[in-house]
């Protein structure tokens, strides 16, 4: 790709803005969980990866989130959605640091931060909402959040998501993108309620999974 970097793995995953902040962030090469879903989700179809937290999973799907988001748009484009406030907390400062240089603007909501706080975030127009799922129907609620120009949703550790209690606001949620949405799905186990979940809402994914080894390699630098 033009005016990219010379020497760097990540060559033909990213585009210039993306390449500043991972030569930033100090890294030289993606991770095998990288390598695969990013191709993959550029191509625009459905994704469900089966990966342990440890695999850089975050920048996989975090990458074509932020390079395909318009920053002219005062609209929610991308929403992740992730079991609790800590994984909310982690994602938005990896896709923070990942999107420095994209001018676009990301906002986590999550159970025990003041909602007040995150009406006003809310209301300076986001291009990427993180969320917990209780939280985000509770905005959704009171018309402080819509989701109608999402066009990539992300369910992040939606094993744990389902294991928790949070099928029922999970889909509600999902009724509220648009059918059009592509969406990926990120689990460190595939069993049966992932599976029922992947039928109802997913169009023909691709799957991919990563080995435990691979994903401790990823997770300690090996």
């Amino acid at each position: 790709m033009a005016g990219q970097s010379r020497g760097t793995g990540y060559d033909g995953l990213v585009d210039t803005r993306i390449q500043r902040a991972i030569r930033d962030l100090g890294w030289t090469a993606p991770t095998t969980i990288q390598a695969q879903v990013i191709p993959a989700l550029k191509t625009g179809r459905d994704l469900v990866a089966r990966a342990e937290t440890g695999s850089a999973r975050t920048a996989a799907f975090g990458i074509p989130m932020l390079q395909r988001l318009d920053p002219r748009s005062k609209a929610v484009q991308g929403l992740v959605l992730v079991p609790n406030r800590d994984l909310a907390r982690a994602v938005a400062a990896d896709l923070g640091a990942l999107g420095t240089y994209t001018r676009l603007r990301i906002v986590a909501i999550f159970e025990g931060e003041p909602g007040a706080r995150q009406v006003a975030h809310l209301r300076e127009k986001p291009h990427i909402v993180i969320g917990t799922p209780g939280r985000v129907l509770d905005h959704l609620g009171k018309g402080t959040l819509t989701l109608r120009s999402v066009s990539l949703l992300v369910l992040d550790a939606a094993d744990r998501m389902l294991e928790m209690g949070f099928r029922s606001d999970v889909e509600q949620i999902l009724v509220r993108t648009p059918s059009t949405r592509q969406t990926a799905l990120f689990a460190s186990a595939v069993g049966d309620p992932v599976r029922t979940m992947v039928g109802r809402y997913l169009r023909n994914p691709i799957y991919v999974a990563i080995a435990m080894r691979e994903t401790r390699a990823a997770a300690t630098g090996e």
